[in-house]
């Protein structure tokens, strides 16, 4: 009895995925998914939680200039 591992689904349209080597869009099903999300990270429908970045604080990070 062989048993067929499940192929992930897509995160915008729930459609089943290719693995990598079959799918240059992977994770998504198609370069149109792909878009989707990309226009959903530049429209502000994603975010990530934690206070606003700093630029100063960045700069001293990657410089290595913090006190």
């Amino acid at each position: 009895m062989s048993k067929e591992t499940p192929r992930p689904s897509c995160p915008i349209c729930d459609s089943d995925v290719a693995p990598l080597k079959e799918n240059r869009s992977f994770p998504f099903c198609s370069k149109r998914c792909k878009q989707r999300d990309l226009g959903k990270w530049f429209g502000g429908n994603y975010v990530v939680a934690g206070r606003p970045a700093n630029p100063y604080e960045i700069a001293d990070h990657v410089t290595g200039d913090s006190d």
